[in-house]
């Protein structure tokens, strides 16, 4: 006797629940991806403001040249602290 593709028995019972589990894991990747954008997001507007202050406190101050480099380099090591977890 031959046995076709649609005379195998059907999947076990354990097999149920797996796409109802892989829904869940797909809305699960969607929701981190989400939080993920809006925390880089609001990341790159606090980024964003702190630089438009520097720049602001550069232009009031009149700095030199030589100033603006250190002041730039002092920020770049605070950005790096905030980003292995310091905050800003």
């Amino acid at each position: 006797m031959q046995m076709k593709r649609n005379d195998r028995n059907q999947l076990p019972a354990l097999w149920c629940g797996w796409d109802a589990a892989k829904a869940a894991c797909d809305q699960t990747v969607i929701l981190i991806k989400g939080a993920r954008a809006e925390a880089m997001a609001n990341a790159a507007v606090k980024y964003s403001g702190r630089l438009d202050r520097l720049a602001s406190h550069i232009e009031n101050e009149g700095f030199s040249a030589a100033e603006i480099v250190e002041l730039l380099r002092q920020e770049s090591e605070h950005f790096a602290r905030a980003g292995q977890g310091g905050g800003l």
